[in-house]
């Protein structure tokens, strides 16, 4: 009933864009959350996209223009109203800002500039001081709006303070204290001072233990840190341990969104980490992957050269063409499955470099067992077909295509590792392809000895 009537009200909303109605668009706009709106903001021309940022409540406008694509961020920027413009901007944490102004740079530096000049001097030197840093890393994600301690302080005197800089922080959950020198020295929590004695020293019912990362950390290993330390804000330093900013849930729950997309387009070999489908034209799909299939085509053309190479084999026991398909299937899936468990593991820092023996031992275990119990059922089906005399070719063509599919997907993946490039690239269809290759061999070159043709 919820939906429904979410659906009802959106309905509503269209209704009144399309009459323009800008009064009764505002009440009912008031009424929808902006992650509502998102859920529906393609289905907006961009007329009626352009008036809600326009008499949408500031704040919830601001909160939907960080959400959209960058390219879409500096085109709303640069066309709405420098009023309305300005409004949201008051409204943008440091950080959102900051990637709102980077979008807007990349398509009219001028306009950029001319923005920036509306900031207020300090607003102005927050973004300039993040736009140093790379959007991929600890530097890029962090806002510097936290609240800092000193260890001398008193439990009253914190909270006393807290009234007066709660406004302006982006969480006040987490306190951090530094030294004279900037330095971060401990953390305590809001529940913290809450139950402690007004009169005890923020020194003793600190933590000196910080969890914490520098500048330059990627942004997936600051998610990978908060993930293993149930941590709902991180403190990021500079190299001599200086506290310049913090990195929030809701920025880490993005991040963990971008990783995952990039990871499984580049299993699924499409090289367009960051493409949304929904707002990519016919052209952009292609170009996303047409570049892998056209490797992976000639890559495949192998198959049709080590054919040719076993054509006598084929020829003096025709029933062997009947089962390659089924054998390359399996072979493939078995590598993709190896593959994805292995890019999963290292993704997740379950195993790494050092653990390959481990790995090989244990996959040719796990190899071997699914190729007894997939080579008993293919045994079966091709003595059931009435081809006794290869029987015995595919059943031991399919256990050791298993084996060695099952290690080219488990150990690639590393060794795209070891050279420094994402595990990620090994995508699925490729390792199919290595996999189609050994199995022809592996099956053509059983058949030649086990029957004595070729």
């Amino acid at each position: 009933m919820r939906t429904l009537a979410r659906e009802k009200l959106f309905d509503e909303l269209l209704r009144a864009l399309k009459k323009g109605d800008v009064p009764l668009v505002q009440e009912i706009a008031d009424r929808i959350h902006p992650a509502e709106l998102l859920e529906h903001w393609d289905d907006l021309s961009g007329e009626h996209q352009y008036v809600l940022l326009t008499y949408l409540d500031p704040e919830a406008a601001a909160e939907l223009l960080t959400e959209l694509d960058p390219e879409d961020q500096a085109e709303f920027l640069e066309t709405l109203p420098p009023w309305r413009v300005r409004q949201i901007l008051d409204e943008l944490d440091p950080d959102d800002l900051t990637d709102a102004l980077q979008a807007v740079e990349d398509e009219d530096p001028g306009l950029a500039q001319t923005i920036k000049s509306w900031l207020d001097p300090k607003t102005r030197a927050e973004v300039e001081e993040l736009s140093k840093y790379d959007e991929d890393d600890a530097g890029g994600l962090m806002t510097p709006e936290y609240v800092a301690v000193r260890a001398g302080m008193t439990v009253d005197e914190v909270l006393q303070f807290l009234r007066r800089a709660a406004p302006d922080a982006e969480t006040i959950y987490y306190l951090y204290v530094l030294d004279d020198d900037g330095r971060l020295v401990g953390v305590l929590s809001l529940r913290d001072l809450i139950v402690t004695d007004p009169a005890m020293r923020v020194a003793e019912i600190m933590n000196p233990n910080v969890i914490h990362v520098t500048t330059e950390t990627d942004q997936e290993e600051v998610a990978r840190v908060m993930a293993d330390y149930d941590l709902t804000v991180l403190p990021v330093t500079d190299d001599e341990g200086r506290l310049v900013g913090i990195v929030t849930i809701d920025d880490v729950v993005d991040v963990l969104e971008e990783e995952a997309t990039e990871d499984i387009h580049r299993l699924g070999a499409v090289d367009a980490p960051e493409l949304v489908y929904s707002r990519s034209t016919v052209f952009e799909l292609w170009a996303a992957r047409a570049r892998w299939l056209v490797i992976l085509i000639f890559t495949g053309m192998i198959t049709s050269s080590i054919l040719a190479g076993f054509s006598s084999v084929l020829e003096a026991t025709t029933a062997l063409a009947f089962y390659i398909p089924v054998l390359l299937g399996t072979g493939g899936n078995t590598g993709s499955q190896a593959a994805t468990l292995i890019v999963r593991a290292l993704a997740t820092r379950d195993v790494d470099l050092g653990d390959w023996p481990r790995i090989l031992f244990k996959e040719i275990g796990v190899g071997a067992l699914l190729g007894v119990t997939l080579s008993a059922l293919i045994a079966a089906k091709v003595a059931l077909d009435g081809y006794l005399g290869v029987t015995p070719v595919v059943a031991l063509a399919l256990f050791l295509l298993v084996i060695v599919a099952n290690l080219a997907g488990a150990l690639l993946p590393l060794l795209l590792e070891k050279v420094g490039l994402d595990p990620a690239l090994m995508s699925n269809p490729f390792i199919a392809t290595i996999s189609d290759v050994s199995g022809l061999v592996i099956y053509l070159s059983v058949a030649r000895l086990l029957l004595g043709v070729g």
